[in-house]
């Protein structure tokens, strides 16, 4: 899945003129999405710089419209108690991955980046 950012939004939804994280009319794949219990949703973008740690790059569904639909083969979708939902790679939704993964575990990275590639890869 692609999106391409067609408006600016801060954190409480106002229109901003600039983005230090995203940029007007550039396309960006989709790693995962996410739906909190009041129906916000949010895109985790692939904003990963090279030789970076990737980082959590969630932005309001708000700035983008769809420009692909293709829906990667290893996203599953995940429901928690708290009504929110979404889907990402089911390598991702094992217990413990989040963590490790925000707090740079060296075994993280290469299950992070296979799912990647997978997702990239179904939708070059």
């Amino acid at each position: 899945m692609k999106v391409k950012c067609i408006r600016l939004l801060d954190h409480e939804g106002n229109e901003v003129a600039s983005s230090p994280w995203l940029t007007l009319g550039k396309i960006y794949h989709v790693l995962s999405i996410y739906v909190d219990a009041r129906g916000s949703r949010r895109f985790w973008l692939d904003c990963q710089q090279p030789g970076h740690w990737p980082g959590n790059a969630e932005h309001q569904a708000d700035c983008f419209e769809v420009v692909s639909t293709v829906v990667p083969s290893n996203w599953r979708v995940w429901v928690h108690q708290s009504s929110a939902l979404g889907v990402s790679p089911a390598a991702w939704q094992a217990p413990g991955f989040a963590e490790a993964l925000a707090e740079h575990a060296p075994e993280a990275y290469p299950i992070f980046d296979r799912e990647r590639r997978v997702i990239l890869g179904e939708d070059p």
